[in-house]
């Protein structure tokens, strides 16, 4: 390949590009997961166990009063320490403590949880940690009112926002006495407990003769989606690569699809009826400027209704996608990627046995 005939794959400029030196280092063996039980963190914490050929000793920060989820990982689970902290009052140098010796900390919280991020960032560097992920594991969009030439993020994102820049500015990252990796991807789509947002996830017996999935603009619109256990693979490879995975900036997709496809998918395995139950545009923007006005079945989730909305209506825009190029699921070892028909696969069966 010569410098000026771009990679038929990429799109590339190999000769024109920068490269970046990957110096040898070893998997990262000792884990620190804050948040361990959340909805991602155990799923982060079941793929540390399962991981074949390297043993991670991880020490698992869950709040006061709660367990680890039994059903979610392995029974033998002797190389966890489990440490209850209540984050909110956790202070840097008990913090620094519990991380001496550790090799990354990794961060799995949402909400005003999230706060705690700076905190344990800077407990962190006291303890002389090599390596820090911030709880990113998500995608931040601007919502954009029509006729206001104004941008505006959602303070859920806002939050997110706020605390990855303080995590990237942090003066030991800034330094190089410690490194980073920022994962983001695409919609979670199999979030059991959302019974609104992924409906597919409830069974058969469960929604009656059919389900309905709620759609917010174009339902030919493609979005991004991610399987939680395929972001917990995805985060765990990053630690078995340290070098290739440091500083960086990553995301992980499962799927990429439309709303109308992901319908005909389900109706083809689980043998159900589904009805798209398409809304304008105009919903999404009166339920921003009113969460009051959302109607009341949509109100069904841990997420705020607004929220909803306007991840749905930019999903209806095709505007939750990322360019193939911002996609990384190539980069490392064992990642897979589990698609809606793989996951309806698995869920129902086989279409034949669907029918019976």
């Amino acid at each position: 390949m010569t410098k000026d005939k771009a990679d038929e794959k990429t799109g590339n400029f190999p000769d024109l590009e920068p490269r970046r030196q990957l110096r040898p280092h070893p998997p990262f063996k000792i884990i620190a997961l804050i948040g361990a039980n959340g909805q991602i963190g155990s799923r982060i914490l079941n793929a540390l166990l399962s991981t074949k050929h390297h043993t991670f000793d991880i020490r698992a920060f869950i709040p006061p009063d709660t367990s680890l989820p039994e059903e979610q990982i392995p029974q033998n689970h002797s190389n966890v320490t489990v440490k209850e902290v209540d984050l909110t009052r956790a202070s840097r140098q008990k913090l620094a403590e519990d991380f001496r010796g550790v090799d990354a900390v990794v961060v799995a919280l949402n909400g005003d949880a999230l706060k705690a991020q700076p905190t344990i960032q800077d407990a962190a560097a006291d303890a002389k940690v090599k390596r820090f992920y911030p709880s990113e594991f998500g995608m931040h969009n601007i919502y954009r009112k029509p006729g206001d030439p104004w941008g505006y993020i959602h303070p859920a994102w806002n939050l997110k926002a706020e605390m990855n820049e303080l995590a990237l500015l942090h003066p030991a990252i800034r330094s190089g006495a410690m490194s980073y990796t920022m994962i983001g991807c695409g919609d979670f789509y199999n979030q059991d407990r959302e019974k609104v947002w992924c409906p597919w996830t409830q069974s058969p017996q469960d929604v009656g003769s059919h389900y309905t999935i709620h759609v917010i603009g174009d339902p030919d619109a493609e979005a991004d989606y991610t399987h939680l256990d395929d972001f917990a693979t995805f985060l765990v490879a990053t630690l078995l690569e340290p070098a290739k995975s440091e500083n960086q900036d990553l995301n992980v997709v499962s799927d990429t699809i439309s709303h109308r496809k992901i319908g005909e998918l389900l109706e083809k395995f689980s043998g159900r009826k589904v009805e798209l139950d398409v809304k304008g545009l105009e919903g999404m923007e009166k339920v921003i400027e009113d969460p009051g006005r959302a109607p009341k079945e949509l109100t069904e989730s841990a997420f705020p209704v607004d929220f909803w909305h306007l991840v749905k209506g930019l999903q209806g825009m095709g505007r939750f996608v990322r360019p193939k190029s911002q996609i990384h699921n190539e980069r490392f070892a064992g990642v897979k990627e589990t698609t809606f028909e793989g996951y309806f696969r698995q869920r129902f069966g086989s279409i034949e046995e669907s029918k019976l």
